[in-house]
Formats: C-alpha cells, sequence, structure tokens
C-alpha cells in the first residue's frame, strides 16, 4: 500500500501545485538564512488589523533605494475614507447634518494642503462615490441639499465617472465595443459640468481636475490639456495629480518614454515636501520591461525599478519574474511588498498562497485565500486552492465542499480529481469506489484519475489495482521515456503575463 500510495498525485493548489499527503506533517521548508528574518517580519506585520497599520508595520524590501518617507506616504492612501457612505446619508437627513458634512469636507480640503498627515485623504474621501446606485442615490440627495457646494458637485461628479469608467471597462480600445463608449460617453457627460462647476467655486478642490484630466485623456484633448494646467497651478504636490501626469505620459496614451522620464523627475523633484511622490520614482524605468511577455526575462528590470520606488506593479511582476527563475523566496518577499500596498488585490493573494503553500506554510496560504475569497467568492481558482490548503490543515471531508463547487464549470477535471480523492482518506470509503470508476471512465487519459482508481481498488481487488497502476504508469512515461527521480514538493509555474494586474 505504501508504494501506491506515495505514486497517487497528492493535493493541488491553484494549478500545478502538488502537495504530497503522506508529508502534509512535514514543518515549513526552512528558508535560506538571508530571508529567515525578513520572512518572520513579515508574518508578524501581516496580522496587524487594519490596511495602513499593518502597512506600516512591514519591513521595507531589502536593498530599495525608496525615498525617505515614501513607503509610509504611500501607506497613507489604504487609510479609510473620513466618512463612510451610511455616514454621509445619515448627516443629510438634518440641516444640521448637512453644514456639518460641509465644514468637514471644507477642513478636509484645507489640511491637505497644510498638514502632511492629512495629504491626500481628500481625494481618499470621495472614493465612497462609486458607480453603485447607491452612491448615486446619496451623492444626488446631497446635491439636493446643498445645491452650491462644491463638494456635492464632486460627489455627483465622481459617482458618474465611476459609472463610465465601469462600462467602458479595462480592455484595449481595440477589444472595447461602440456599445461601451457611448454607455461611457453618457456618464461623462453628465460628470464633466459637475466638475467644472466644483472648480468655479472652489479652485483648490483638485479631485474635480483630477477626475477631468483622466476623462480627457480617454475622450478630449482639449479637456486634458485644461485640466492638466489647472491642477498643476493649484496642486502642483498632489501624488494624485503627479500620478495622472504619469498615466498621460505612457506611450499607450500617446505620451513616449521622454515624457515618462520627464513626469518622474517632476515627482522626484518634489518629494521632500510630499514624500508619497517617491512611490512613483520606479514607474519610468519599469513601464517597458512592464510590458514583456515573460518578465523572467526582465526581473533584473523590474527589480531595480521596483527598488526605486514602492510601486505595487512593479514589486509584483518582479516577483512573477523571480518565481519563474525558481528564486521563490525573493519571490514571496516581492509580492509581499505588492500585497503590502495593495491588501485588497485577490489575484496578489492568490499568487503568494502558491508560494507559500508550496514552501507548506500552510496557514499563511489559507490566510491569504481567505481574503482572495472574501473579495471574490465565485472565483473557482480560488476555491480549488483553498481545499488544497484545507485538506493540509484539516482533513479531506472538510475540503470537499470547495472542490464540489467547482464540478461542474470549465475547472472540472482538476476538481473531480480532488472530489474523488477526498473519499480515498483516510479510509476508501465506498463512494470512492463509485467516484474513481466514473472518474477513469470520463478521463481516461488522466494519470491521476488511474493512480487514483489504484489507490481505490487496493485492498477491494488487488489485481485491479496492479492493473490501474500500470495504466498511470504508462500514461505518465511511454516506452522509451526515462523515469525521474521522485520529488516531494512541486513548484506551480509563475503567472503569464495575461494574469498580471496592471492596476497601480
Amino acid at each position: 500500500m505504501p508504494r501506491i500510495r506515495n505514486a497517487v498525485a497528492g493535493i493541488a493548489l491553484g494549478g500545478a501545485v502538488l502537495f504530497q499527503p503522506v508529508h502534509a506533517a512535514l514543518p515549513p521548508v526552512e528558508a535560506p538564512s538571508q530571508w529567515v528574518e525578513h520572512l518572520a517580519q513579515l508574518r508578524t506585520a501581516d496580522a496587524v488589523q487594519g490596511d495602513e497599520a499593518r502597512c506600516n508595520a512591514h519591513p521595507d524590501l531589502p536593498g530599495n533605494q525608496w525615498r525617505p518617507g515614501a513607503a509610509q506616504g504611500r501607506c497613507s492612501l489604504l487609510r479609510a475614507p473620513a466618512w463612510t457612505l451610511d455616514e454621509i446619508d445619515g448627516l443629510l437627513s438634518t440641516d444640521k447634518g448637512v453644514a456639518q458634512l460641509e465644514r468637514g469636507f471644507a477642513a478636509l480640503l484645507d489640511a491637505h494642503y497644510r498638514d502632511q498627515a492629512q495629504r491626500e485623504q481628500i481625494f481618499i474621501a470621495f472614493t465612497v462615490f462609486d458607480a453603485s446606485p447607491r452612491a448615486g442615490e446619496v451623492a444626488q440627495r446631497w446635491l439636493k441639499a446643498a445645491p452650491k457646494s462644491p463638494f456635492a458637485m464632486v460627489a455627483s461628479g465622481a459617482h458618474f465617472g465611476s459609472a463610465g469608467w465601469k462600462a467602458r471597462g479595462t480592455r484595449y480600445a481595440s477589444k472595447t465595443s461602440a456599445d461601451q463608449f457611448e454607455r461611457m460617453s453618457g456618464y461623462f457627460d453628465k460628470a464633466v459640468p459637475l466638475y467644472v462647476q466644483a472648480l468655479e467655486v472652489e479652485p483648490r478642490l483638485s479631485v474635480a481636475c483630477y477626475k477631468l484630466n483622466a476623462i480627457g485623456r480617454q475622450s478630449d484633448p482639449a479637456l486634458q490639456m485644461s485640466a492638466t494646467a489647472h491642477c498643476l497651478d493649484v496642486d502642483p504636490d498632489s501624488y494624485y495629480v503627479a500620478w495622472e501626469q504619469l498615466i498621460s505620459a505612457q506611450p499607450k496614451w500617446g505620451g513616449s518614454d521622454d515624457q515618462m522620464r520627464h513626469a518622474v523627475a517632476y515627482a522626484a523633484a518634489r518629494t521632500q515636501r510630499n514624500p508619497i511622490l517617491g512611490a512613483l520614482l520606479g514607474e519610468a524605468a519599469g513601464y517597458e520591461p512592464l510590458m514583456a511577455d515573460n518578465y523572467g526575462e526582465v526581473v533584473d528590470e523590474l527589480a531595480g525599478a521596483a527598488r526605486m520606488g514602492p510601486g505595487a506593479s512593479l514589486l509584483v511582476a518582479a516577483g512573477k519574474g523571480y518565481w519563474t527563475h525558481h528564486d521563490f523566496w525573493s519571490a514571496i518577499a516581492y509580492y509581499s511588498q505588492a500585497l503590502r500596498f495593495r491588501p485588497d488585490d485577490a489575484d496578489y493573494r492568490y499568487g503568494r498562497a502558491q508560494l507559500t503553500g508550496s514552501m507548506r506554510y500552510y496557514e499563511w496560504a489559507r490566510s491569504d485565500l481567505e481574503v482572495a475569497l472574501r473579495l471574490e467568492p465565485d472565483n473557482l481558482r480560488y476555491q480549488l486552492a483553498m481545499g488544497g490548503v484545507v485538506e493540509e490543515l484539516e482533513t479531506p471531508a472538510a475540503a470537499r465542499v470547495y472542490y464540489e463547487r467547482a464540478l461542474h464549470s470549465e475547472l472540472r477535471p482538476q476538481a473531480v480529481e480532488r472530489y474523488c480523492r477526498t473519499f480515498l482518506i483516510p479510509t476508501v470509503l465506498e463512494e470512492g469506489q463509485a467516484c474513481t470508476r466514473e472518474l477513469v471512465e470520463e478521463f481516461p487519459t488522466s494519470v491521476s484519475a488511474w493512480k487514483y482508481r489504484a489507490w481505490a481498488l487496493l485492498e477491494r481487488d488487488p489485481a485491479g489495482s496492479v492493473e490501474a497502476e500500470k495504466r498511470a504508469w504508462a500514461l505518465m512515461y511511454p516506452p522509451g521515456t526515462p523515469v525521474p527521480v521522485p520529488q516531494v514538493i512541486s513548484i506551480p509555474a509563475a503567472p503569464t503575463k495575461a494574469s498580471s494586474n496592471s492596476k497601480k
């Protein structure tokens, strides 16, 4: 029995990661000495509650050349908005509450210019006005209650603008339908006059020109130019204003490498006045490497750019590059830095879970997958990955529910194998007989399917078990194929360019 059991493929985490159950009790793989302390610090920081506090608790990337205060400033952008949508809605219920809301936003705008600790928080305050109908309703209530308020105007504009970007989608223009562009334009047509009017009432409210700049970049060069001029005049040291200049300078938006370098130099010259700008200093150097199809081929350039400034996209791309080269500890470190600054990116969580799970840090992997599933509960890749981790930490029966959710999807081949497997450990159940029989009938060329069938038949039909194992080996090693030395751990392939996230 041990011989067959050791030959059976283990639990898969995500795609190709295999954790062999016979080794489930082994401790985590020991990290190289140069990473031990850093990994311990990462684990400690991950336990801190609150995105901004957790970000500040993280150790910085080893070997970085970040400007003083850049990382801490970037962490401040994770602070929760000053008011929730429900709180704003509640204040709008009375005249006194409306006045309080107006005073609060006015004070936050003043603090943006006077107090570095409150820098950029006025931008964050408006993020609650997203594309949701609820946000639109609250924004309209505010505008009705205070029709001359520049803050109410920007709130409504932010809702319509967000709805426009959502209607457009994130694909390239060539893959975006005319209907999407038409719906986008309809929302933008409602947002633009609100932003323009807000700036007429309160010129310092740079959130409005920042939003206009982005809309203009998409659809109106003249609007983009006027919005840029206004922003640079009233709020030249803002992170968001500088970030929009960088986006506009990208070649894919009609800019050039020289324009990107100029935009970075602009930010670099102002980091003493606003350290958050230091987060942008690697963007020009990293732009071309981020366009590469294989991050492994440009990992040195990506890592070099990430060491210039703490940008999440550069950090995760460098992590993927190190992953490609099987430098898994560097990959974990760079993924962790990316998650430090973008903790709600489900794909980043999933990627790090693959890496830490492969190193048998199962609790760490589970914590990342819990966040990923909270963000994307219907993502079946994450469900399968969680099943693999739960099987290691608890029991196969406890993992069954995660596999079952993917049985009727495009992931059925992986899901059904793992589902059947849960009936084989710790003992072969009757359901395992039927499940593995149907498994090899549906997937007769699957090596794992025949291994599971061999396992199921071992005590009931030893001869049948041997035949099933022979089928597995014949599929795995056709005549003339050398048999490799078995490996305890199979590391997942690094994510492809298509799986990367281009958000800042």
